[in-house]
C-alpha cells in the first residue's frame, strides 16, 4: 500500500494540498470516478479495505471493485447517475456488495456526491465496510426472534419496524401483517389519545421503565378482545436511528391463575367461618355436657371413669385448639395493610410477656437491625409461633432459644434458633405443609403452626427457611425475610 495516494491532477494543484491530506486521512473508504467509470484517485482506508494499492485502482473502471454478478448492471446504473447526478446513497435500501482483492464479498454502504473537476463530470464515492454491523443485526434478530418474550421494535414516528413471533401470535396476527403498521393498532380505543403524548415524553428520557405501574394494561387483539400484558421499555439504536425496544408478555394465564387463587382463598375462608360454627357448637355442648356429668357424679367419681372424663376434656380443647388455628390460617391469606414502626427487640420483650419461656428455658438476643416499617400484627404471629414451635418441639427440659435479626438490602431477617433435636434432612420439604407433623407425640400440635408462618410470611411478602444442624449437632433456624419498606400498592399509616 502507498504512503500517499495518488490524485487526480484536479487535486493536486496547491490550493487543494490540504483537501488531498484530509481525503487521505479519512477514516472511510473514499474514491473518485469520472464520467466514463474510471477510478482517478482512491484514498488509503479504500486501498486496506479492499487489498488493492493505489496504482493497481488509478485507470481502472470501478466495476473491479464489484463481484463480477453485479458488473453489468452496475455499468446502466453509473451512466444513469451522471445523467442526473445528485447526492444519494446507492442500493435504495438493497444490501450492496464490493469484492476485495483475494475474491471474498463483503457487504458495504456507499454515498455519492457529484463534484465538478476541470476535466469535466466526478462523483466521490464514500465507501463503508458494514460486515461487523450486520453481523451484530443478524444475531440481534436471531434473538429478537427466538426470544420466549413478545418482543416489537417502535421508531419515534409510532410506526412498527420489527415484531417477533411470539408477540404478533399472542395478538392473532402474523408477523409480516405488522410491519410499518402504526402502533396505535394495538392499542384500545381509550389508550390512544393520550398514547401520543406518553411516546414524547418516554422518547425525551429515555430510560429503561415497565409501563403502566400500578394499573391494570392490556393490548387489542386481532378479533377485538382485549389481552392482559405488561410492558418494559428502553431504548435503543437501531437501522442506525434511535427506536423504542418494548417487551410485552401476555399474562393472561397467569390473571386467570390469579383470580382462581382469590376464589379459592374466598371459598377457604367462608368455608373455615361456616365449618368453625358449625363445628364450634356441638363442642361447646360436649364441653357443657362433661361438666354437668361431672356436677352429677360429685366426689363418687371412680378413678377410670375420672381418667377418661380427663382424656375427654383434652381432645375437646384440642379440637377447639385446631378450630382456631385452622381460622387463623383462612385469615392469613389476606395481607395487612395497616403499616406502622416496628422495633424487633422491642416486639420480642413484648411477646416474652404474653408468653414467657417454660422453666429452665433462657432467651438469648442479637438485634442489628432498625425500627422499620411493616404490619405489625403479622409479623408479630410469624415470631411467636416460630418461639413457640422451638419451645413445643424442644426434646429437654431446658434449653436456649436465640433470636437473631440484621438488615439485608430491603428486608429485616429475622432467625430463630433452638439447640432442640433439630429437623431431618428429609423432612425439610415438608414440615410447612399443612398438618404436617415429624413425631406422634408433638405435645398437642396440630401441624398448622409453621404452616400459618409461611402463609403470613409469604403474603406479606416475604419468604421463610430451615436450616438443619450438620451432623452429630443438635437444633434448628427458622429464618425469614420480612420486607422493611411497604409493598407498592399498600398504604402506609
Amino acid at each position: 500500500m502507498s504512503a500517499h495516494t495518488p490524485l487526480s491532477t484536479d487535486l493536486q494543484t496547491p490550493g487543494l494540498e490540504l483537501l488531498a491530506r484530509a481525503f487521505n486521512a479519512a477514516p472511510n473508504g473514499f474514491l473518485i470516478v469520472d464520467a466514463s467509470g474510471t477510478i482517478v484517485a482512491v484514498n488509503t482506508e479504500l486501498e486496506l479495505m479492499f487489498g488493492l494499492r493505489a496504482d493497481e485502482l488509478i485507470g481502472q473502471p470501478v466495476e473491479v471493485l464489484l463481484p463480477e454478478s453485479s458488473r453489468g448492471a452496475h455499468v446502466g446504473l453509473r451512466q444513469g447517475f451522471f445523467d442526473k447526478p445528485d447526492r444519494r446513497p446507492m442500493g435504495g435500501g438493497r444490501v450492496l456488495y464490493g469484492r476485495r482483492a483475494n475474491d471474498v464479498e463483503f457487504p458495504e454502504e456507499i454515498g455519492l456526491n457529484p463534484v465538478a473537476g476541470a476535466q469535466g463530470a466526478l462523483v466521490l464515492a464514500s465507501v463503508v465496510d458494514i460486515s461487523e454491523r450486520l453481523a451484530l443485526e443478524w444475531a440481534f434478530r436471531g434473538l429478537f426472534e427466538e426470544s420466549p418474550y413478545g418482543l416489537l421494535i417502535v421508531n419515534d414516528q409510532g410506526d412498527i419496524v420489527m415484531v417477533n413471533k411470539v408477540l404478533a401470535q399472542s395478538l392473532g396476527y402474523a408477523a409480516a401483517a405488522l410491519v410499518n403498521q402504526p402502533l396505535q393498532m394495538l392499542l384500545p380505543e381509550r389508550y390512544r389519545h393520550g398514547h401520543g403524548g406518553l411516546m414524547a415524553g418516554y422518547t425525551k428520557t429515555g430510560e429503561a421503565r415497565m409501563m403502566g405501574q400500578g394499573r391494570d394494561l392490556t393490548a387489542l387483539h386481532r378479533d377485538g378482545s382485549e389481552v392482559p400484558v405488561e410492558i418494559g421499555l428502553s431504548r435503543v439504536r437501531w437501522q442506525q436511528q434511535a427506536m423504542t425496544l418494548a417487551v410485552v408478555s401476555d399474562i393472561s394465564v397467569r390473571k386467570r391463575l390469579e383470580l382462581a387463587l382469590k376464589q379459592a382463598n374466598a371459598n377457604l375462608e367462608e368455608f373455615t367461618y361456616v365449618a368453625s360454627h358449625d363445628l364450634r357448637s356441638p363442642l361447646r355442648g360436649l364441653a357443657d355436657l362433661m361438666e354437668w356429668i361431672e356436677a352429677d357424679l360429685g366426689s363418687e367419681v371412680a378413678p377410670p371413669v375420672a381418667r377418661n372424663l380427663a382424656r375427654m376434656k383434652q381432645r375437646i380443647e384440642r379440637m377447639e385448639r385446631l378450630i382456631d388455628d385452622l381460622l387463623s390460617y383462612a385469615r392469613a391469606g389476606q395481607a395487612a395493610t395497616n403499616y406502622t414502626t416496628v422495633d424487633v427487640r422491642h416486639m420480642v420483650g413484648e411477646i416474652m410477656e404474653l408468653q414467657p419461656l417454660p422453666q429452665g428455658f433462657s432467651l438469648e438476643l442479637d438485634m442489628a437491625v432498625s425500627p422499620f416499617h411493616a404490619t405489625r400484627t403479622p409479623l408479630e404471629t410469624a415470631l411467636r409461633n416460630l418461639i413457640a414451635n422451638a419451645v413445643k418441639h424442644h426434646d429437654k427440659p431446658e434449653g436456649v432459644i436465640r433470636i437473631e435479626a440484621y438488615e439485608d438490602d430491603s428486608y429485616a431477617v429475622i432467625s430463630v434458633i433452638d439447640d432442640g433435636p433439630g429437623i431431618p434432612a428429609a423432612s425439610k420439604d415438608r414440615i410447612f405443609k399443612l398438618f404436617q407433623t415429624l413425631t406422634a407425640n408433638q405435645r398437642g400440635g396440630s401441624g398448622i403452626g409453621l404452616a400459618l408462618t409461611k402463609r403470613v410470611v409469604e403474603v406479606h411478602g416475604g419468604r421463610i427457611d430451615v436450616v438443619s444442624p450438620v451432623a452429630n449437632e443438635r437444633g434448628a433456624c427458622f429464618r425469614f425475610w420480612w420486607p422493611r419498606f411497604p409493598r407498592r400498592g399498600q398504604d402506609e399509616s
